[in-house]
């Protein structure tokens, strides 16, 4: 039961993480991407220090030791697609990135497939070529492709955290969610302080309450999405991931009054039919 309830807790967090932190965004302007991901791993940080000790322990040294070169992997990959998706939120509307964050799970399981045996499902691969065509048809205009830069940075993003996903995989046998959470985010903001070099001036007493509810929202999303990679493996738990863009393009044209696309709305059907239609065979 709780194995397929964490998908679902994943998913509605994750939703309305993305829409606030569009919000945040364009409300506070004055930051730019990257100082908003500073400032954020700063506010997940303080909340893991309370919130991981509670939910599990740090693993043995030799364990450490022997997974240090995936904690590595891990810790670039995330500093990469965090810098990508983050400047590509910044820079192209919620609306239009949403059909590539449908196809973005389909990516993750390609990939965790290519990597792990047991994650490959032959009708995945229809499923991403169908959809990569859809993609592609979605952002057809006037005879040629228009993919913005935001767009070739969320495609980035999409390859980039595909990867680290399989090496949670191998993470998550040695470390408890959370635990892991902390010690990559700690290890990140140590890499991204030097690139970012925040101006510390910005934060002020009203953006608070923002980070500090989007930074809850990302513990309990990464929480519920690391358990669920535990119990039911990557394929299982990303398939029910695909539902998180559609709450976005929902939330980003009641919130941020974001005007809906026909191309995307059908590309977006479609994708989600592939998704069914393979959790179905499986």
């Amino acid at each position: 039961m709780l194995g397929a309830i964490l998908p679902l807790i994943g998913v509605a967090t994750d939703a309305v993480y993305l829409t606030i932190s569009k919000v945040f965004l364009r409300r506070y302007g004055k930051f730019t991407s990257r100082e908003f991901i500073w400032f954020l791993f700063i506010a997940i940080i303080v909340v893991l220090l309370f919130a991981a000790p509670a939910t599990g322990h740090f693993p043995p040294w030799t364990a450490v030791r022997a997974t240090a070169w995936l904690l590595a992997a891990s810790v670039v990959l995330a500093c990469a697609h965090n810098l990508l998706f983050y400047w590509g939120l910044e820079h192209e509307h919620v609306s239009r990135i949403e059909p590539f964050l449908l196809f973005s799970p389909l990516a993750s399981i390609l990939i965790a497939g290519a990597i792990y045996p047991s994650e490959r499902f032959p009708q995945v691969y229809i499923a991403v070529a169908i959809a990569s065509v859809l993609l592609v048809w979605s952002h057809w205009h006037k005879h040629h492709l228009t993919i913005s830069r935001g767009l070739w940075a969320i495609i980035a993003f999409i390859v980039l955290s595909g990867l680290e996903v399989s090496v949670l995989k191998q993470l998550l046998t040695v470390y408890s969610p959370l635990i892991l959470y902390l010690v990559r985010c700690s290890f990140i903001l140590l890499l991204l302080t030097p690139i970012i070099r925040p101006r510390l001036n910005l934060i002020k007493l009203h953006h608070l309450p923002f980070l500090g509810f989007l930074s809850a929202l990302v513990v309990l999303s990464v929480w519920a999405s690391y358990s669920a990679f535990q119990l039911r493996g990557i394929s299982e738990t990303m398939f029910v991931f695909t539902l998180s863009p559609v709450l976005v393009y929902w939330l980003s044209a009641v919130f941020l009054k974001e005007k809906w696309q026909l191309k995307n709305i059908l590309a977006s059907v479609v994708i989600i039919g592939l998704v069914i239609w393979i959790t179905l065979l499986k």
